[in-house]
C-alpha cells in the first residue's frame, strides 16, 4: 500500500513521542496519502491490480469495497493528522507538557494502527475479488510496481 513503510515508521516515532515532536518543517512525516483508487494518481484502481484486467463485475466489487471503507479511512486519517499537528504545536510551545505529548503520541499511534489494519483488511477483500490467475499475474507484476515506486521515492 502507498506509504506503508512511512506509516510504519510514523507509528514507531509516534509511540516514542520524541520522534513525533519536531519544529515545523523538520522531520515532518507526510500525512497518509489518498486511498488506493480514490483520487489523484491512484484513480485507476488498486495498485495490486495494475496490469490485471478486471471484469465489469470485479470493478464494481472493488468500487463497493473502497467506497465502504472510506468513512473509516477519513476518520483515522483526520485523527492521525490532528494528533501530529497538536504534537508539533506542543513541541513549539513555551512550556512542554510531557503527559500531554505522551497522550497525543498514543492517539497518533492508535489512529495509525487502526488505519494500517483497515488497509490490510481492504487489501484482503480486494484480493479476494481476483481469480487465481489474476492473483498470480498481480504477484508477477509486483517487482515492476516496486521498482516504479522506488524510483518515485528516490526524488
Amino acid at each position: 500500500m502507498k506509504h506503508l513503510h512511512l506509516r510504519a515508521l510514523a507509528l514507531l516515532l509516534s509511540s516514542s513521542c520524541l520522534g513525533a515532536i519536531a519544529a515545523p518543517g523538520e522531520g515532518h512525516m507526510p500525512p497518509p496519502g489518498p486511498p488506493i483508487g480514490a483520487h489523484g494518481p491512484h484513480q485507476h484502481g488498486p495498485g495490486f491490480a495494475h496490469g490485471v484486467d478486471l471484469s465489469d463485475a470485479q470493478e464494481d466489487k472493488v468500487f463497493a469495497i473502497m467506497h465502504a471503507q472510506e468513512p473509516k479511512r477519513r476518520e483515522y486519517t483526520r485523527a492521525l493528522q490532528g494528533a501530529h499537528e497538536s504534537l508539533r504545536a506542543l513541541g513549539g510551545a513555551e512550556q512542554f507538557d510531557d503527559a500531554k505529548a505522551a497522550s497525543l503520541a498514543q492517539a497518533a499511534g492508535t489512529a495509525l494502527t487502526a488505519l494500517t489494519l483497515l488497509e490490510a483488511r481492504t487489501d484482503a477483500q480486494l484480493r479476494a475479488v481476483l481469480t487465481p490467475e489474476q492473483r498470480k499475474q498481480s504477484l508477477d507484476n509486483r517487482p515492476r510496481r516496486e521498482q516504479r515506486r522506488a524510483g518515485r521515492h528516490a526524488d
